[in-house]
């Protein structure tokens, strides 16, 4: 007597979806797991525990299973997002200080920043230079907006190589920027690990040169962001804490609003629905005493747009979908035409809270902007976004409309950046 298929969880992680696709593509071709398995040249029971997310598959069995199953590059395409999910668990399972992110990595940096003086933060002010290179900086957060950080990330870090040390010493806050924005594409790559060293490479020239609220902006709203990306709402709560406490005399009302929507976010990672409903309170308080003309101008960017963007995550991870369907499409609204990344994460999100709802007919019509926003970006981050979209829609995958959407994805999206793609910090 056959044993009762474990039941899945698709959009649990992309291992989960893989394992769901697998089962779908096996069961409607008629086999068996002992006929995949023979047909794969490996045991049953190694298909069975691909199939219930007990086992990361090689690239190479990857492949296999896409050219067996007849998946048309359906779970080739999943390869980027497995390989850095198989980091993330390794980095869980070792103290090594060279594999991917590691929250620990941040402690130290950010008690440095904390002890550290503010006394040189006129000189930080008044020794501006390298306007070229300002304006160039400029120019590279326009394109990645539009085209994601496969497109500028080499031209953003060809700085490293003969001039970022020239700037940290006369122009530290250009450093800095093209620092932020190393890691913020590194992210965008799936370079988790290299984003961190690139924000504490940006923490390290701000904590000496005495920015004491640039610093709390890298620790609450860069390294907590990617925190939260790598799967660590503790860490992400206790770096936006900590920037609090450290600009609390400092801080500015946009700041400070930017700093707690992503304490918000970790609450809600954690399933405090008090805490970040207090959290997302005391952000719009903020936003409504902000004064433009008195806030720095690197904290320009958040506003009505990204409060809807964070709370519309904080109400999709609480399982608050028609808040969260209100404020993702309110985003999407919102949001100036060129931020394309952030059109289709957010777009992608409203999608996925429909199918947890049910919506399915809704849900797909909006997964396919979501899709035709993200074809126009190299962007792992939107890419993993949409995967995890189709893992939402794919117990439905019986339906007319999912199969269409899920052939739109395979013929829109061919491929996806792989996350092997930015190399090391020079």
């Amino acid at each position: 007597m056959g044993q009762t298929p474990k039941e899945l969880e698709p959009a649990r992680s992309v291992l989960h979806f893989f394992g769901a696709e697998v089962r779908r593509l096996r069961l409607g071709l008629g086999m068996f797991q002992a006929d995949l398995g023979k047909a794969l040249f490996v045991h049953k029971d190694l298909v069975r525990k691909i199939e219930t997310a007990e086992r990361m598959p090689s690239d190479e069995l990857v492949d296999q299973c896409d050219r067996v199953l007849s998946a048309g590059n359906g779970l080739r395409r999943l390869l980027p997002m497995l390989q850095r999910e198989r980091t993330l668990r390794l980095t869980r399972d070792t103290t090594s200080a060279t594999v991917g992110f590691r929250s620990a990595a941040t402690d130290r940096p950010v008690l440095d920043w904390l002890l550290s003086s503010t006394q040189d933060a006129r000189r930080w002010r008044a020794g501006e230079e390298g306007r070229a290179a300002a304006d160039r900086l400029r120019q590279l957060r326009g394109a990645d907006h539009v085209h994601g950080a496969g497109q500028t990330y080499a031209d953003v870090t060809e700085i490293f190589g003969h001039r970022l040390d020239v700037l940290a010493t006369g122009a530290p806050r250009v450093a800095t920027g093209y620092l932020e924005l190393a890691g913020y594409e590194a992210v965008d790559l799936g370079a988790d690990g290299l984003a961190q060293q690139h924000y504490l490479r940006a923490l390290e020239i701000v904590t000496r040169c005495g920015d004491r609220l640039y610093g709390g902006y890298l620790i609450a709203v860069s390294l907590a962001h990617l925190a939260l990306h790598c799967g660590d709402p503790d860490q992400a709560a206790r770096l936006a804490a900590a920037a609090l406490r450290g600009i609390e005399h400092q801080s500015t009302p946009a700041v400070r609003a930017a700093f707690r929507a992503v304490l918000a976010r970790a609450h809600a990672r954690r399933a405090d629905q008090a805490a970040c409903a207090a959290a997302l309170l005391q952000v719009e308080v903020d936003l409504a005493r902000s004064r433009p003309a008195e806030e720095p101008a690197w904290i320009g960017y958040f506003g009505e747009a990204d409060l809807a963007d964070e709370k519309a995550h904080c109400f999709f991870d609480l399982g608050l979908h028609e808040l969260a369907q209100r404020e993702a499409s309110r985003a999407v609204t919102l949001l100036e035409p060129h931020r394309v990344r952030r059109l289709a994460i957010d777009t992608a999100l409203h999608a996925a809270s429909l199918a947890r709802s049910r919506q399915i007919e809704h849900a797909c019509a909006i997964a396919r902007q979501a899709i035709d926003h993200a074809a126009t970006v190299a962007s792992f981050r939107s890419a993993h976004r949409i995967v995890l979209m189709l893992a939402e829609l794919q117990p439905y995958a019986d339906r007319a409309d999912v199969r269409d959407l899920t052939e739109y994805a395979r013929t829109r999206l061919p491929s996806l950046i792989s996350s092997e793609g930015p190399g090391r910090l020079p």
